[in-house]
């Protein structure tokens, strides 16, 4: 992951990526959600409208004082599966073939990442399931293994409905293991997002907003670290987060758990090392087996690994996952 860049100089930035505007399917302005991402105190918001580069188009991509707005799009294919997280493309391709779409964002220097590739349906309207359904996978730069709403609506019903809406982090504790599965294969980034609409029910007075954008932003997060800092010029900015994506320069956390800033891993021959800023038990995982799990306290730690391949290492903390990544 980040193997070729010393991990005491890397520049990190806190992301919220995967957010939808009221261009598609969410429920606020760009305007208004550039706003909730400015509360939350993070460094970048990506805006993933679907099918559309509205807020690009509009002139909302680039930075917003301190705030940089990474605005791509999420697309789908023709039967609304195999979605998309786009960036770092100023036109989206005319076809519904996800390949053509992927040889397409590639060449226009922009990366495709594989949205809830692996998400399930629940049992309500409007909680189905867009997963990844083709075997050729080749083209992307990363997997989202862990995305709020998909994790929370899995195998909703009737019965458990309320308890979900009252309680929903306690469906959201992990990133998706078959999501992983899929990064193994893919290789580049793994990143996390809250796929955030802030759906809105109701009639007249007696309306509710569920997970409202300043509650999701809140919680998963996607770290992405840089050899520099962010340029003053939006361009070469976007180009820096495209670039330190497409190399699987980033981490995701729950920042519910815990401010996770300084969180570095690195593979040196035969070893694994781990910059902790937080107490946590450390599991690292290659192919669904673990390599290597024990409980550490903040700091420096070591872990001897034989086996070639990508590695996934999480930080568990009161039986849930607070950081989670990868390794190529």
């Amino acid at each position: 992951m980040f193997d070729r860049f010393a991990m005491s100089s890397l520049i990190e930035k806190t992301a919220i990526l995967h957010v939808h505007t009221d261009a598609s399917d969410g429920t606020a302005s760009i305007t208004e959600v550039i706003e909730e991402a400015r509360s939350a105190h993070v460094d970048i918001l990506g805006i993933n409208d679907h099918n559309t580069l509205q807020a690009r188009d509009e002139g909302f991509g680039g930075w917003h004082d301190d705030l940089y707005v990474l605005v791509g799009a999420e697309l789908e294919d023709q039967y609304e599966n195999n979605h998309l997280l786009v960036y770092g493309v100023d036109r989206l391709p005319d076809s519904h073939d996800t390949g053509e779409q992927i040889l397409f964002v590639n060449r226009s220097g922009g990366i495709c990442i594989a949205a809830h590739p692996t998400e399930t349906a629940g049992k309500l309207r409007g909680t189905q399931s867009y997963p990844w359904t083709l075997e050729n996978i080749s083209g992307l730069s990363g997997v989202e293994i862990w995305n709020y709403m998909s994790e929370w609506k899995a195998g909703i019903s009737i019965f458990n409905a309320p308890l979900k809406l009252l309680s929903p982090d306690r469906y959201v504790e992990h990133p998706d293991p078959a999501a992983v599965e899929l990064w193994e294969v893919t290789g580049g980034c793994v990143i996390g997002g809250p796929d955030a609409h802030a759906f809105r029910y109701g009639f007249g007075p007696f309306i509710i907003n569920v997970f409202p954008y300043g509650m999701l932003f809140e919680r998963l997060r996607t770290h992405i670290l840089l050899d520099r800092e962010l340029s003053d010029s939006s361009n070469e900015a976007e180009i820096q987060l495209i670039n330190a994506l497409r190399t699987g320069r980033c981490f995701i956390s729950n920042h519910l758990y815990g401010d996770a800033t300084g969180f570095r891993a690195s593979r040196t021959d035969g070893e694994i090392v781990i910059d902790l800023p937080g107490k946590g038990e450390i599991v690292i995982e290659r192919s669904g087996r673990i390599a290597g799990r024990r409980v550490c306290s903040p700091g420096r730690h070591r872990f001897e690994i034989a086996a070639d391949g990508r590695f996934y290492v999480s930080v568990i903390r009161e039986g849930r996952t607070w950081i989670s990544c990868g390794i190529s």
